[in-house]
């Protein structure tokens, strides 16, 4: 039976909430896209694109966007608060942790298994203002390269 790649943001999910200096500032507030009011702070993974590698392994290089919350929600009456300081507070600890990993396999909670050899930082952290969500927003992407376990 042929093999196929797990899904790159699951396994970017898992990896992120392997991470204590990641969690310890959004615990487990981790996802594909960013529920409407969220409990902040809170990281938002994106797969933007890559390139499988040819050849008999199964290996992948994939663009991962990660978006960096932080603040409160604007309601009918109120206006958004940005917390410029806790959203480059994550965008930090996701770049460092990053930047230092090596080798490991992680599982998503579906139980699909990849081994994830390492990052490359390809931009950021990068503010970008989002004046309609009223929310801090820092966005890093980076190549993600891993492989079916």
């Amino acid at each position: 039976m042929a093999q196929s790649l797990p899904d790159a943001e699951i396994i970017a999910r898992s990896w992120a909430l392997s991470k204590s200096s990641i969690t310890s500032l959004v615990g487990t507030k981790v996802a594909t896209r960013l529920p409407q009011d969220a409990e902040m702070p809170f990281l938002v993974i994106t797969r933007l694109g890559g390139t499988p590698q040819a050849g008999e392994a199964l290996i992948d290089e994939a663009l991962i966007q990660m978006d960096c919350y932080a603040g409160k929600y604007a309601t009918s009456d109120t206006k958004g608060q940005p917390d410029f300081a806790n959203a480059y507070a994550l965008a930090s600890a996701v770049y460092t942790e990053a930047f230092d990993q090596y080798p490991e396999i992680f599982e998503s909670s579906g139980g699909v298994q990849a081994k994830v050899s390492g990052f490359s930082i390809a931009n950021g952290p990068q503010r970008i203002d989002e004046p309609e969500l009223g929310l801090a927003r820092y966005t890093i992407d980076i190549v993600m390269i891993y492989g079916a376990k």
